[in-house]
């Protein structure tokens, strides 16, 4: 019969194995968000066209300074209290789908887990839901997951240590 340190050993080792096979197991990829943007949609002769209600994108070169920032635009500023960190409340989604036959919310992520024909680094810039959208802000460092046409954040944690790329 194996003593007893010999069996919390082994537990101890198991218990660390299994978190670890679990942090394997997490959904998606490690990486930052790059891009946040609001669209509406409408259609005017047949034809769909789109406005910019804001756009938030990584800064150049990336970290080192705020967010850029284009808009909000027209009517949309009296929404956004901090426009470089855009969150959609309730009211605002409503007036959004007030104004338009469609609100796309965007958000752009890249991992080097996406990466393609020996680039570094991968990035997706898709459609997502709101609550999504609302989830991380540009230089985030998320995990996330991308089917190619739309995004899921599944975890913010902090920001993407950019210095070290």
């Amino acid at each position: 019969m194996p003593s007893r340190r010999t069996l919390l050993r082994s537990a101890s080792v198991a218990g660390v194995g299994a978190l670890a096979g679990c942090n394997a197991l997490r959904p998606g990829a490690e990486g930052y968000v790059q891009l946040k943007t609001i669209e509406g949609m409408y259609g005017e002769n047949g034809v769909w066209k789109s406005d910019t209600v804001i756009d938030v994108e990584l800064s150049s070169p990336p970290g080192e300074k705020p967010p850029e920032l284009e808009g909000p635009f027209g009517e949309w500023d009296r929404y956004f209290d901090t426009p470089r960190r855009p969150v959609v409340s309730e009211s605002l989604h409503e007036e959004l789908r007030l104004s338009y036959e469609e609100v796309r919310y965007v958000v752009g992520v890249c991992t080097p887990k996406w990466a393609d024909g020996g680039d570094e680094i991968g990035c997706y810039n898709v459609a997502t839901t709101r609550e999504t959208f609302n989830a991380a802000q540009v230089h985030d460092r998320v995990r996330a997951s991308s089917d190619g046409s739309s995004m899921t954040i599944h975890s913010v944690d902090g920001r993407w240590p950019f210095d070290a790329e």
